[in-house]
C-alpha cells in the first residue's frame, strides 16, 4: 500500500485538530479541573480528553499509524518508519487555565522523520494554520508569508519562559533579544507564536527547552510561508532549543541567542 500523500493527510490533521480544539473551547467552563499545577505547567484532563478525541480521528482513518502525543509520550524512542502523528491537545495550557484565548490544538504528520503536514488550530481566536509539504502556508484558507524585515533592530521576537532548574537562564535569553530588537515577546503558546511569524505579524521565535509537540506542525507551516528555522541544542529527543525566524533576520538571531547559552 502507497504511503498517504500530504494533501489526504492534512484533510484528516485539519480534522483531529478542529474537533479537539472545539472539545476545549466547548468546556472551557471544566478549565480548573486539573491533574497537577506547578509554577511553570498545568495538566488539564480536558488534556487528556482532547488527545483521545484527536488519536480517534486519526486511527478512523489511519489505523495503524503511529502516534506521539504530549499527553501519552513515555521513554524516548528512535522515530518509527513509515507515517508518525505528532500531538499537542492544549498548546498553551497556562493561558487556557487562566481563561486568555491564546492557545490552540497542534497536530502533525511525518513520514520517515519528513514533515508532510501541519495544522495549528486557535478556536478562540478563530483562526486555522494549516500547511501540506506539496502546497502553500494557509491561515482560514488564505495565503501567508514571512515578513521582508532585514533589520533586528525593527523585529518583533517572540520568545518563552524555559521550565529550567536554573531560573536565569530566560532571562539571559530575554535579555539578549531586548538589547537586539524592537520588542520580546512572550505570549505562552509556541505553535501560535511560530505561526505569528509564518503570517508575518512577527518576525522570530525562540525558546529553550521547548518541546517535539510544540513545534512540529508549526514548522512545516513556517517553511512553506518562506520562513527558516532549527534546532540549535538538543536535551534527549523530544525537548530541545529551537529558533524560528522570517529566514532574512536567521543569523543574526542565532548569533545573538548563541552567545546567551
Amino acid at each position: 500500500m502507497s504511503a498517504p500523500t500530504p494533501t489526504a493527510l492534512l484533510a484528516v490533521a485539519r480534522l483531529a485538530a478542529i474537533r479537539a480544539g472545539d472539545h476545549a473551547r466547548h468546556h472551557h467552563g471544566r478549565r480548573d479541573e486539573v491533574d497537577s499545577l506547578s509554577r511553570h505547567d498545568v495538566k488539564h484532563k480536558l488534556d487528556v480528553e482532547c488527545q483521545t478525541l484527536a488519536t480517534a480521528t486519526i486511527e478512523a482513518a489511519f489505523p495503524g499509524h503511529a502516534i506521539l502525543g504530549e499527553e501519552t509520550a513515555g521513554d524516548e524512542y528512535p522515530a518509527p518508519p513509515g507515517v508518525e502523528w505528532i500531538i499537542d491537545p492544549i498548546d498553551g495550557t497556562v493561558n487556557y487555565f487562566h481563561g486568555l484565548p491564546y492557545w490552540c490544538c497542534s497536530i502533525a504528520a511525518r513520514t520517515d522523520g519528513v514533515l508532510q503536514a501541519g495544522v495549528v488550530y486557535a478556536p478562540e481566536m478563530q483562526l486555522c494554520f494549516e500547511a501540506a509539504l506539496d502546497g502553500p502556508a494557509l491561515c482560514n484558507n488564505r495565503p501567508i508569508r514571512c515578513s521582508s524585515r532585514t533589520q533586528l533592530s525593527h523585529a518583533l521576537v517572540h520568545t518563552g519562559t524555559d521550565q529550567s532548574e536554573d531560573p536565569t537562564r530566560s532571562l539571559r535569553f530575554f535579555s539578549a533579544l531586548a538589547e537586539r530588537v524592537q520588542r520580546p515577546r512572550i505570549m505562552g503558546a509556541a505553535a501560535l507564536d511560530i505561526c505569528q511569524v509564518a503570517q508575518g505579524a512577527s518576525d522570530g521565535y525562540f525558546e529553550h527547552g521547548i518541546y517535539l509537540w510544540d513545534i512540529a506542525a508549526a514548522s512545516l507551516i513556517l517553511a512553506r510561508a518562506g520562513g527558516a528555522d532549527e534546532v540549535l541544542r538538543m536535551h534527549g529527543r523530544y525537548r530541545l532549543a529551537y529558533l524560528a525566524s522570517n529566514g532574512h533576520l536567521h543569523g543574526a538571531l542565532r548569533q545573538a541567542l548563541t552567545q546567551a547559552m
